[in-house]
């Protein structure tokens, strides 16, 4: 008897670490960065995306965070191929990366267009991965400069991270509006406690 519960709890065990192991990375299939790229990814696969593309690049590489490198990927005529981001900013951390910007709204895009752009992909991503929390909003007014922010993220699994966030400035002395958002995806679980 005591062999037949033994073999049923082994059984039972093997199956709770497997749920595990699948909500795990399911969850992270879920949220996988844009542009065929995966978590832990080296910086070479975005450098060579770049360079096919003929894309500019920039990489900083923060002295006070040695183990920190970010790359960030712009066309120079407009947004990049196939999207409608004019700009991609990866981080890696140990070489391994973290986490993936998308920035939407360049300067020449409609302040109008740009809100648009932010309600139809943040409804598509509900769609997709459930209700967005809100997670900041400020405003501040400073010297004719209106400044307007709000930010909603979704965490399906912990560590796991979808942030959505806009920007607004409006210049009322000269009458401008600008509009700008990102679509954030981040990774915690890459980076070592």
């Amino acid at each position: 008897m005591f062999t037949v519960v033994s073999r049923l709890a082994k059984f039972l065990i093997c199956c709770v670490m497997a749920i595990g192991i699948c909500d795990t990375s399911m969850g992270q299939a879920i949220l996988a960065p844009p542009f065929g790229l995966h978590w832990g990814d080296t910086p070479d696969k975005v450098l060579n995306w770049a360079y096919d593309k003929k894309l500019d690049v920039t990489m900083k590489m923060p002295g006070k965070e040695p183990e920190l490198r970010i790359i960030r990927v712009e066309s120079a005529s407009g947004s990049l191929p196939g999207h409608q981001a004019y700009a991609l900013e990866a981080r890696y951390h140990q070489g391994k990366m973290f986490e993936v910007a998308l920035h939407y709204g360049a300067p020449d895009v409609d302040s109008k267009r740009a809100l648009t752009d932010f309600n139809e992909l943040k409804s598509s991503l509900t769609l997709k991965h459930g209700v967005f929390t809100p997670n900041n909003k400020q405003e501040k007014n400073e010297a004719g400069f209106i400044r307007k922010s709000v930010s909603y993220h979704i965490e399906p699994v912990r560590g796991l991270m979808l942030l959505l966030v806009l920007s607004e400035l409006e210049d009322t002395i000269r009458k401008k509006h600008s509009t700008r958002f990102s679509l954030l995806y981040r990774n915690q679980n890459i980076i070592p406690k």
